[in-house]
């Protein structure tokens, strides 16, 4: 009979958690005895993963996420168009087409108009006079949206023949009005209409523009559907299940074929135009930011490869810990460890790390997210909610572990291959496995080498775009000068003779306020609007495209805006209502309608030269050009042909003031007081509206260089890291080598050039690979690149060179400990 085992030999077998357990508990050990090295790849995971989980969020958000209205796939919005701008539209529609494209259309379930081509109106709230952005729109607007109000309802049919029906949002009502709980049946004045106040929308619903303080209903006694063929609105509407949008472009553009033959003559260019149906969604995306999309992805691809150089490092970083760590696992392999039980341990030791770095990077997403919601650095399209959310999360813990996992799998891939009487003989520094190690780290270095490099060369890129949008010099004054809009109400200054009046009044007290070197009133800052021009005597500009801005100044405008007259004279005390017409052009509009003729003297109108309601007017000088912004270019200005006309003939029913102070001196409370003193009915609006503007234009290219720039440092900084530690890891492993070399003659001189000559391959394989993937992707982003030829060479190569002389500074410690070694002392030590 089989004697029984002993029970100090028996050894019940253990399970998959407890196996797991106690290897967690040892890679806690590991890891606390070696602190540098798992601070450094936390943190390197950290920050890989945060940019990513922030970037993706905010594409997510504002790409990505359903509109927050019914059915939003099915909503459309339909504007004008040519063959140049298919792809966004170019112009509004006509209140007119609206009426037939709702009367006739089979393809929709329904069609809103609503429009923000209009000017802010003026309101007194409990005796504090405010400016409100009232966006008319028609009555099935909210319902077309399936959208309720929070508080009270929204447009009924009812309120068609109302004198003026509001809707308000929630911010106005919130932060201008005081949240009155009882607004709704309140009325407000409007200008000189007043309102009834029906409800507010809830705090969630935004629609373009996100500046929308009030909606205002059109109604039937409304200039809309006085004047229908001037009113311009866009159309918003919702497709019938089934219906294309191609479908419905061409039965809009056969009704508009019929209906746009009762335009009046001056509206001829109407008939070139044809519907264009465009996605809501991608068309407030490209309302938000002309390049918007392709920015976002683009910082996306940006994060991505942050995320990549950071995975790399740690691949760096744990093979590194490998190759110190190859007779420890050998001696455990002599000792019986099977190579599967080392995988199992050292995949442990991966995931605590895969797990640390993950949770610090959702920290970091999560204070970024906070940061970007709380500063805005650029406009989102309307309904855009920046969020950690659930797809957030998911795609940040899987791509940041997944790629953590997949690439400390290479050390420890390394590890089990590794040959136990080998590396217990010796220290392993000449074996076949060191040498195939070193290779491992250095194609790692290559590739960080090279990812950094293409964000490097981005960073560059849009931030000498950035610096070049910024330094254009504009043509008109932009320092220390104070801009704000006064509106005229329609009935107390419905003559022109009266907002003339107004004008010379403000300008004359702008001249008393301390601080104010020069004062000018005008229609806007710069010209605006693209209208038809004819020229007397000229057939072939009657039909022209309109491509003609105008604005109204007074006299002393231009020297104020420090806008050079180029030939004839300015505006004077001449040039008053009732006597001949004036207009000086700019140098633009001189080149293409008069080339090698003298402008002043002959005769131009502002519209098509059969519009009786036109006048005919006399070119009295020629004016410096300006640039300007268009709507459908992001990066870049524009030089258009401009008229300005004086303020004196016309009588805009906004005027803005514009005063050149010294030494920005505040001027707003003394501004408002004169204009009070005028009338106390008025308020200032759109304070500033020319610096702010410029900082809107500036914005995305901005916030694009700050993220390139944070991605671009930090993957140089891990790409020297891990370059520096290759070059360490090369000049420890091969001491022996070098001893033997030395001693058979080799100067220091030498050696120290050997490593160096080693840190430049490196660098000249990563920079070459990284320098045709940025190559490649700029010819498909030229649009996000201003003032930059299309082959970028100078900044390729000053970054290139930046780039080399970086890498090489950073191999010179290692290179130096090189040459540095004393052969007989490394001989007998080892």
């Amino acid at each position: 009979m089989r004697e029984p085992s002993s029970p100090l030999r028996r050894r019940s077998p253990e399970s998959a958690a407890e196996i797991i357990w106690r290897d967690l508990r040892y890679a806690v050990r590991q890891l606390a005895r070696a602190r540098g090295f798992a601070a450094a790849a936390v943190l390197t995971l950290a920050l890989g993963i945060g940019g990513t989980t922030a970037v993706f969020s905010i594409v997510e958000g504002a790409l990505m996420r359903p509109l927050p209205y019914r059915d939003p796939k099915q909503l459309v919005v339909v504007w004008q168009t040519d063959a140049v701008h298919r792809a966004s539209g170019a112009y509004f529609n006509s209140y007119r087409e609206f009426e037939a494209f709702q009367a006739q259309s089979s393809s929709f379930e329904s069609l809103a108009a609503l429009s923000w081509a209009t000017e802010s109106k003026s309101t007194v709230w409990r005796g504090r006079p405010m400016d409100v952005l009232a966006i008319p729109a028609s009555v099935d607007f909210f319902s077309l949206l399936g959208q309720s109000a929070g508080m009270g309802r929204t447009f009924a049919r009812r309120d068609i023949d109302s004198s003026c029906t509001l809707v308000l949002s929630h911010h106005f009502w919130q932060e201008k009005l005081g949240a009155p709980a009882d607004i709704a049946g309140q009325s407000m004045r409007l200008n000189e209409s007043a309102c009834n106040v029906v409800g507010v929308m809830p705090a969630s619903f935004s629609f373009y523009p996100t500046t929308t303080d009030a909606w205002t209903l059109i109604n039937s006694g409304s200039t809309y559907a006085a004047k229908p063929w001037q009113s311009m609105t866009g159309i918003f509407g919702r497709l019938k299940p089934g219906v294309s949008r191609a479908a419905a472009e061409a039965e809009l553009a056969a009704i508009q074929a019929h209906v746009v033959q009762e335009a009046p003559p001056n509206l001829e260019e109407m008939r070139m135009w044809t519907p264009d149906v465009l996605g809501l969604q991608s068309n407030f995306i490209w309302l938000a930011g002309r390049n918007l999309r392709n920015g976002l992805w683009l910082l996306l691809t940006a994060s991505g490869l942050m995320l990549l150089i950071a995975t790399v490092n740690v691949g760096g970083l744990m093979l590194s810990r490998a190759m110190a760590r190859a007779r420890e696992l050998a001696v455990r392999s002599a000792l019986g460890s099977s190579r599967r039980r080392l995988y199992l341990q050292s995949l442990v030791e991966s995931s605590l790390l895969a797990v640390c770095g993950t949770v610090a990077g959702l920290g970091l997403g999560y204070a970024a997210i906070s940061w970007f919601r709380s500063v805005n650095p650029v406009e989102l399209p309307p309904g855009a909610v920046i969020s950690l959310d659930a797809n957030v999360l998911f795609i940040a813990v899987a791509g940041g572990t997944l790629s953590c996992l997949v690439y400390a799998a290479l050390p420890v891939w390394h590890n089990v291959r590794v040959n136990v009487n080998e590396a217990l003989k010796s220290s392993g520094g000449n074996s076949s496995q060191t040498a195939s190690r070193l290779r491992a780290s250095r194609a790692l270095v290559v590739v960080q080498i090279a990812l950094s490099t293409v964000l490097v060369l981005a960073a560059v890129l849009v931030s000498i775009s950035l610096s070049n949008l910024t330094s254009t010099k504009l043509g008109y004054r932009t320092d220390h000068l104070f801009t704000a809009t006064v509106r005229l109400p329609g009935a107390r200054f419905a003559k022109p003779e009266a907002r003339v009046q107004f004008a010379k009044r403000l300008l004359q007290s702008l001249g008393e306020i301390p601080g104010v070197v020069s004062g000018a009133v005008a229609s806007d800052y710069v010209p605006r609007g693209l209208y038809p021009l004819a020229i007397a005597g000229r057939p072939e500009t009657h039909a022209a495209a309109p491509d003609v801005g105008m604005q109204a100044v007074s006299p002393s405008a231009l020297a104020t805006l420090k806008i050079p007259l180029l030939e004839g004279r300015t505006f004077d005390e001449r040039d008053q209502q009732g006597t001949q017409q004036v207009a000086i052009i700019n140098e633009a509009l001189a080149r293409k309608y008069f080339p090698g003729l003298d402008p002043p003297g002959h005769a131009i109108k502002w519209s098509r030269a059969d519009d009786q309601t036109a006048p005919w007017l006399t070119v009295i000088g020629v004016a410096a050009d300006v640039k300007t912004t268009t709507v459908f270019q992001e990066m870049g200005y524009v030089e258009n042909p401009a008229v300005y006309r004086p303020l004196a003939q016309v009588a805009p029913a906004s005027v803005m003031v514009i005063a050149a102070i010294s030494n920005n001196t505040p001027v707003l409370e003394d501004v408002q007081r004169k204009v009070s003193d005028i009338d106390p009915t008025l308020v200032l609006s759109s304070v500033d509206a020319m610096h702010e503007e410029q900082a809107q234009v500036l914005s995305q290219p901005r916030f694009r260089a700050v993220l390139f720039g944070g991605f671009a440092l930090l993957a140089l900084v891990l790409a020297l890291v891990g370059l520096y530690g290759s070059l360490s890891q090369t000049v420890a492993r091969r001491n022996r080598e070098i001893s033997i070399r030395m001693s058979l003659g080799a100067g220091r001189r030498r050696v120290l050039f050997s490593v160096l000559r080693e840190a430049l391959s490196l660098t000249i394989a990563g920079a070459f690979a990284g320098g045709t993937c940025s190559a490649l992707g700029m010819r498909i982003t030229t649009g996000l690149f201003y003032g930059i030829r299309a082959d970028g060479a100078g900044e390729f190569a000053g970054s290139l060179l930046i780039l080399l002389l970086l890498t090489m500074a950073c191999a010179v410690r290692p290179a130096l400990r090189a040459a540095s070694i004393d052969p007989i002392r490394a001989l007998r030590e080892e």
